[in-house]
């Protein structure tokens, strides 16, 4: 699992229309990098929904619910994909949880 969760889960947590989008596309392209070549349950799924988020921050004009949409979408998806029990799969639960909260204050 990619070592940035704790910032992921930080950066969501706080007033999103304060997130740069270049801030947003960076943190997307460092879970990108980590997805690369994942090969366990919902990787593909995560890392094709972390694209078209990026492409919505990357846009001219980014929909703020297409946006909330893909996080909350990304937050199911990674629910999916914890692993159960140990601290890694308290963090990415967290994670999950986190991503749908903030899609929903979007939507």
């Amino acid at each position: 699992m990619p070592t940035d969760i704790q910032t992921t889960i930080d950066a969501l947590s706080g007033d999103l229309s304060q997130i740069a989008p270049e801030d947003g596309t960076a943190l997307i392209g460092s879970w990108l990098n980590d997805l690369e070549d994942a090969d366990w349950r919902g990787a593909k799924t995560l890392h094709a929904d972390l694209v078209s988020l990026r492409h919505q921050l990357e846009s001219d004009a980014p929909d703020a619910g297409r946006i909330g949409d893909l996080l909350v979408k990304l937050g199911e998806s990674a629910e999916r994909a914890a692993p159960e029990g140990g601290q890694v799969g308290e963090q990415v639960t967290k994670l999950a949880s986190t991503l749908m909260d903030a899609g929903k204050r979007l939507a």
